[in-house]
C-alpha cells in the first residue's frame, strides 16, 4: 500500500495512490483521477483513461495564452480521467470539475488496512452556495478505486442539480473489438449539441432496449456494445436502469488485453441510506474519431484526433425523453452523497473475451459469469468501508 503526494506541472499537484493491484493519480485540479492502472496478463500496466493529447499543463484556462483553442472551458482544458459533476454542467457557474480542491489529509487506515485521501471544495456563488467533501479509499486486494463525495447545500434556498460520474476510457485499454454492456434497460440517442462538430451513427430520438440492436442513422439496426474501428462518428445515449435494480454498473471487456473496465454505484432499488444517491441513470459518450472541433481536432471541421468512450452514471437531464425527472433539488442543509467504484483488473480465462452474460453479487465482491466461465472482482460493492472512513473523517475535519 502507497501514497503519496507528487507534483505534475506548474502549480499542478496531485496525489498518488496504489495498493499493487491498481494504481491511481488523483489531480487537486478539479479532483480528476488521469490514471487508473492495472497490470496486463502480458505484464505491463495498462492505464484505463489515458488523458487526450490536448490536455492543458498550465494553472488555468483563462490563464492559458491559447484559452480560444479550448474555448476557455474548463472541461476541455482537464478534460480525461475519472470526475464528478455537480451540480451541473454550466461553466458559468461554480462546479466540481472546474474548481481546485484542497487536499485536507491523506494516511492509511488501521482497520480496513487501505490508504485514504480527503480533499474538499465549497461554491459562495449567490443562489449556488455548497461545500463538498471527498474521499477516495484504495483497499488491499481490491483492484478498485472507491470514491465519496459528500456535497452539502450550505445555503438558504433550494439548489437545483443534476450529479455525475464518468470515466473517459481512451487506448490503449480502448481499441477496436472492445465489448460494452450495462445494467440499462432503455436507452436514448442524442443529436450533437450546437458546440459538436460530428455526424451520429445512432438516430436520436427513439427509445431503446438492448444495446446491441440500436437503431441507425441509415433505418437498420446496429451493434451500440461492440466498439468498431474509427468511424468518424460521435454519439451520446442516455440509459435509465430497470426500477428493481439494486447495484448498477457499466463494463468495458478488451478481449485482446483480457482486461475488463467496471464502474458499479448503487441504483434505485438499493437499500442504502436516503442521503446516498441512487442513480437511475446511465450515460455513454462514443468518440469514435468523430468531434471534429477543437480541441478534439486541431481546427473546426477538422480530422478527428481523440478515440474515446466515457461512460457514467447517475442523476442526468435526458430532456424528459425517459421516464422521470430530469432534474433534482437539494434543500437547504441537505446531504448527498455519491458514491462510486471503478474496478480495473485483467482475467486469466480467454472464453470471458466475447463477454458475459451475468453479474451476480457474492459475498465479498461481483462475479462476471459466461456459462461455466466467469472473472471474480473482490469488492466492497456495498460501500460500507467508504461510508464509515468518510463519516469519521468529515466528523474529525469540522470539528
Amino acid at each position: 500500500m502507497d501514497i503519496r503526494r507528487i507534483p505534475l506541472w506548474e502549480s499542478r499537484n496531485a496525489t498518488y495512490m496504489s495498493n499493487n493491484l491498481l494504481r491511481t493519480v488523483i489531480e487537486d485540479q478539479g479532483e480528476v483521477a488521469i490514471e487508473l492502472s492495472a497490470a496486463a496478463i502480458q505484464g505491463g500496466f495498462v492505464n484505463a483513461v489515458t488523458p487526450p493529447y490536448f490536455r492543458g499543463r498550465g494553472p488555468g484556462v483563462l490563464s492559458d495564452p491559447n484559452s480560444d483553442w479550448w474555448k476557455g472551458r474548463s472541461s476541455f482544458y482537464q478534460a480525461g480521467g475519472v470526475y464528478v459533476s455537480f451540480p451541473s454542467k454550466d461553466e458559468d457557474h461554480i462546479l466540481t470539475t472546474n474548481t481546485s480542491w484542497l487536499v485536507r489529509r491523506y494516511g492509511s487506515d488501521g482497520g480496513s488496512g487501505g490508504v485514504w485521501r480527503l480533499s474538499t471544495m465549497k461554491s459562495r456563488e449567490e443562489g449556488q452556495r455548497y461545500h463538498a467533501y471527498k474521499v477516495d479509499l484504495l483497499l488491499p486486494g481490491h483492484p478498485v478505486l472507491y470514491s465519496l463525495v459528500r456535497v452539502v447545500n450550505s445555503g438558504e434556498e433550494d439548489l437545483p442539480y443534476n450529479a455525475s460520474v464518468h470515466a473517459m476510457l481512451t487506448p490503449p485499454f480502448l481499441e477496436s473489438g472492445c465489448l460494452l454492456s450495462t445494467s440499462g434497460a432503455a436507452y436514448t440517442a442524442f443529436a450533437p449539441n450546437f458546440r459538436e462538430v460530428a455526424f451520429n451513427r445512432m438516430r436520436p430520438g427513439q427509445v431503446f432496449g438492448d444495446l446491441r440492436h440500436a437503431p441507425a442513422v441509415n433505418g437498420a439496426n446496429l451493434d451500440a456494445g461492440y466498439i468498431p474501428g474509427p468511424t468518424g462518428s460521435y454519439d451520446y445515449i442516455v440509459g435509465q436502469l430497470d426500477r428493481n435494480t439494486d447495484l448498477g454498473w457499466t463494463a468495458m471487456i478488451n478481449p485482446r488485453l483480457q482486461m475488463v473496465h467496471l464502474m458499479f454505484f448503487p441504483a434505485v432499488h438499493s437499500k442504502l441510506p436516503d442521503q446516498v444517491m441512487k442513480s437511475p441513470h446511465v450515460d455513454i459518450a462514443y468518440n469514435l474519431l468523430g468531434r471534429m472541433d477543437s480541441p478534439w481536432a486541431l481546427y473546426e471541421g477538422g480530422t478527428g484526433q481523440v478515440f474515446s468512450l466515457t461512460v457514467g452514471h447517475g442523476r442526468l437531464d435526458h430532456h424528459g425523453v425517459l421516464a422521470g425527472p430530469s432534474s433534482w433539488v437539494l434543500k437547504p442543509g441537505g446531504t448527498l452523497d455519491i458514491v462510486s467504484g471503478q474496478a480495473f483488473t485483467s482475467f486469466d480465462n480467454p472464453r470471458l473475451g466475447g463477454g458475459f452474460y451475468t453479474l451476480e453479487q457474492e459475498e465479498f465482491g461481483l462475479v462476471l459469469k459466461r456459462t461455466k466461465s466467469y472473472a471474480y472482482i473482490q469488492c466492497d460493492y456495498e460501500f460500507k468501508t467508504i461510508r464509515e472512513l468518510a463519516d469519521r473523517l468529515f466528523q474529525n475535519d469540522q470539528e
